[in-house]
């Protein structure tokens, strides 16, 4: 659970990292579809707007409430090639203009997915550039540099993603704290809850943990820019560390997302501890925006110590607190009673 957590929270920071440089790609592309327009037709272009507005309404916008973002994602990276493909059949396939275009959605693979991820999606466009090339066999047979000529670009391109993708893993892993937060990071919480676990076996004591997400955080980065958007999270950072004890420890484990480790307390003083960074943050108006957190709480016991069952049942609680209406405070067991209710 703990590789999920930091694997979720890590696809969703590149994700809103990478919004600005997809837009701008989509834009490069469509440019360059209008300007070849007279010479290969208007379809790529209809494809490529399609794409665009089908991965901001279908994918984009369900990422930060998906529980498996990383399907998501890889829908976006199916339907990328897909398009260029048939862009590519539609403007001459295997002597297609278009056909080196299918590297470009190789290059987003690395850090979304482990190496087999982009080893997977490589062999998916290898796939791709072969059903392009057999639409007409003749052709390729008659001029197969075009084709041929894309193969060693492919690989080149997969095996230097892969190779960045692991280097830039090695150095982030190296490091405890968030870099826009000062927060502990993802890593650094998988030390920290194991040595919780063993102190609570060993004394019965309880841990308690706080699953908080900033209310519709999507729209603040729509409506001010991403650059406001972080000095918010840095600020909403600085707030919650400031009300907890020196032992009580905040991790940013996602873009919206934090999580709150609390030792020795239960669930009815967790939730005490929730509202009170609830009502803090609301009144916060962090940069001067008006923010709201939705909190779902969790706590064990002892051997029940466990951070698989702890986390999920504080995301669940969080979950049906949003669903509830947001900014609110919601423990594992109200909203195991919501849901049966239901």
């Amino acid at each position: 659970m703990l590789a999920q957590l930091s694997e979720r929270g890590r696809l969703l920071d590149l994700e809103t990292g990478m919004r600005g440089a997809r837009l701008a790609s989509y834009a490069a592309v469509a440019i360059t579809l209008a300007v070849l327009g007279r010479w290969i037709g208007w379809l790529p272009l209809v494809f490529v707007a399609v794409l665009a507005v089908a991965y901001e309404l279908l994918i984009r916008g369900r990422l930060e409430n998906s529980e498996h973002p990383e399907r998501l994602v890889a829908a976006g990276f199916v339907l990328n090639v897909l398009a260029i493909g048939l862009g590519a059949v539609v403007t001459g396939g295997p002597k297609s203009p278009l056909l080196p275009w299918l590297v470009m959605p190789i290059v987003s693979l690395a850090g979304r997915h482990d190496g087999r991820g982009v080893w997977t999606g490589t062999g998916f466009v290898v796939v791709v550039l072969a059903l392009v090339t057999f639409t007409e066999p003749a052709v390729f047979a008659e001029e197969p540099a075009r084709v041929l000529a894309v193969l060693p670009l492919v690989v080149s391109i997969c095996l230097f993603s892969v190779a960045m993708m692991r280097a830039e893993r090695r150095q982030r892993d190296a490091s405890a704290l968030d870099a826009l937060t000062g927060l502990l990071n993802r890593r650094s919480l998988e030390d920290r809850f194991a040595e919780l676990a063993e102190q609570a076996r060993l004394s019965g004591d309880a841990v308690a943990l706080l699953a908080i997400d900033v209310d519709h955080f999507k729209s603040i980065n729509d409506t001010y820019g991403h650059a406001r958007g972080d000095t918010v999270l840095h600020e909403i950072a600085a707030a919650i560390r400031a009300q907890l004890r020196s032992f009580e420890l905040a991790y940013r484990v996602g873009g919206e997302e934090f999580l709150v480790v609390l030792p020795g307390v239960d669930v009815a003083q967790a939730s005490d501890v929730g509202e009170r960074l609830r009502a803090g943050l609301e009144a916060l108006r962090p940069d001067g925006v008006a923010v709201t957190v939705s909190v779902g709480v969790s706590a064990g016991r002892g051997e029940g110590v466990r951070f698989e069952r702890l986390y999920g049942e504080a995301d669940d609680a969080l979950y049906a607190a949003k669903r509830g209406g947001r900014n609110r405070v919601l423990t594992a067991e109200a909203a195991a009673k919501l849901t049966v209710a239901a």
